[in-house]
């Protein structure tokens, strides 16, 4: 699974983007476990930030796929 940062949560991770190579079928909930547990700085965007699997939102009840590309994007304002 391909996984994308946006953002704060770019600043978060201090990465734009990695790969998790052992991945199965899984809910966000589990997918957010293995994100805080390799970033832990990111706990505290995790209640804003939305999910888009594939350029397109996470639906509610959605699963992630090995082969999907995941962004996390946290809330941005422009002005």
């Amino acid at each position: 699974m391909r996984v994308l940062y946006f953002a704060q949560a770019r600043l978060a991770t201090g990465i734009h983007e990695e790969v998790f190579p052992e991945t199965s079928l899984c809910s966000p909930d589990d997918f957010w476990s293995q994100v805080l547990g390799r970033h832990p700085d990111l706990a505290k965007l995790r209640a804003v930030c939305r999910l888009a699997r594939n350029g397109k939102f996470l639906a509610e009840g959605e699963k992630l796929r090995p082969e999907d590309e995941v962004a996390v994007l946290p809330p941005v304002s422009g002005g």
